[in-house]
């Protein structure tokens, strides 16, 4: 049971609001173009959870990435990952809303009048706002029963669509829009924050980390490549931001509802869920007064919101390039360092190091270039 409920743990932190935007980039790209990425960029993040894992056994003392990026690389790097804890999880929070509001927005609309976008955003800025003024209890079991409700909704989703997908719909490669799902599926993908948590729950067995990291890597990718083939293979180049909006014509307003709801529900627990953690990081680990830290935390990501930045592709994506880039590369860092100190006995070959160096730097220059333009 402490395998299944470590495998849980990760996988249900992967899970989230990322996976309702990879059908969508798939599209722009060509399904199948973008399922070869989700396979290559699964791998990484595979590689890179499990040497995170390496890392978390070897050090004596449990950290967070920071705690473990000082003390194996300095204080430098160690502020270099509080930058990108900061920005990862603000922009997620951000992430977050919008999606939510876009969900809670289709629900309205469907049992009630058309509702309003500006102010269902609001509402949900505030209501999460509210839960988190006081303590969270039980958010872990909470959690964990609703990632098993999630699993299942997406499974069964999928298997609704699939008898009305076609092959042709899933045709054709966009060669320029390559690295439309290379953010996504990184911020789709990334669960490493919570891996010092599955090592506390399995103890220092390496061969049950291990088994655990891969299971709860792997099923969250074979999930998504389900729901994206599904939901394309439905759609086409008619595939919404969100999955679920488009759906509507095709499979009918009651199952849109039910994934709405669903959808909603899910984002909303990982919202709050957040939320009180970035609250707990400012307070804790910051100095931070608690009251400024709930403060800081309900209302920055609103503000970001009220400026104008409410397209959800383009914030996962720069989120999952630019912080989850950075913590892979410190993840690389580390384990070379480490490999320096156990003289040459590698936690991962050399030349994997440097595949997946490439390919984060490569995909860090062309989102920068895509924002450019």
């Amino acid at each position: 049971m402490r395998f299944f409920k470590a495998v849980f743990v990760l996988a249900g932190m992967i899970i989230g609001a990322g996976m309702f935007a990879i059908p969508f980039s798939f599209a722009q790209t060509g399904f199948w173009l973008g399922a070869a990425e989700l396979v290559v960029i699964s791998g990484v993040m595979l590689v890179l959870h499990l040497l995170y894992g390496e890392i978390v056994l070897v050090t004596p003392h449990f950290h967070r990435m920071p705690g473990y990026a000082r003390m194996h690389l300095g204080r430098r790097a160690a502020l270099v990952s509080w930058a990108s804890a900061l920005f990862g999880t603000v922009g997620t929070l951000l992430a977050y809303l919008i999606i939510g509001s876009v969900f809670l927005e289709t629900v309205v609309s469907r049992v009630a009048l058309a509702g309003d976008g500006f102010l269902l955003a609001s509402g949900l800025a505030c209501f999460v706002a509210l839960v988190t003024f006081f303590p969270l209890k039980k958010e872990a079991a909470i959690n964990g029963v609703l990632t098993v409700f999630e699993i299942a909704f997406v499974a069964g989703l999928s298997f609704l669509l699939l008898p009305h997908a076609s092959p042709l719909r899933l045709a054709g490669i966009h060669w320029s829009n390559l690295f439309v799902p290379y953010g996504v599926l990184l911020f789709a993908l990334s669960g490493a924050s919570v891996i010092p948590d599955l090592v506390t729950v399995l103890g220092r067995d390496r061969a049950k980390v291990r088994a655990a990291i891969v299971a709860g890597s792997l099923i969250p990718a074979v999930l998504y490549f389900f729901f994206a083939y599904a939901v394309v293979g439905v759609t086409g180049g008619a595939t919404s931001t969100d999955a679920i909006a488009g759906l509507g014509q095709l499979v009918g307003g009651n199952v849109v509802l039910f994934a709405s709801m669903a959808g909603f529900l899910a984002v909303l627990t990982s919202f709050i869920a957040l939320s009180a953690n970035f609250q707990a990081m400012l307070s804790l680990d910051l100095a931070v007064p608690r009251r400024a830290a709930w403060l800081t935390a309900s209302a920055i990501p609103f503000l970001l919101y009220l400026a104008g930045f409410q397209n959800f592709i383009a914030i996962i994506s720069i989120v999952g390039v630019m912080a989850f880039g950075v913590d892979g590369l410190l993840f690389l860092l580390m384990g070379r360092k480490i490999r320096q100190e156990h003289h040459g006995r590698g936690i991962i070959p050399a030349w994997m190091s440097y595949g997946i160096y490439t390919l984060i730097i490569a995909g860090v220059i062309a989102e920068l270039v895509r924002i450019a333009q």
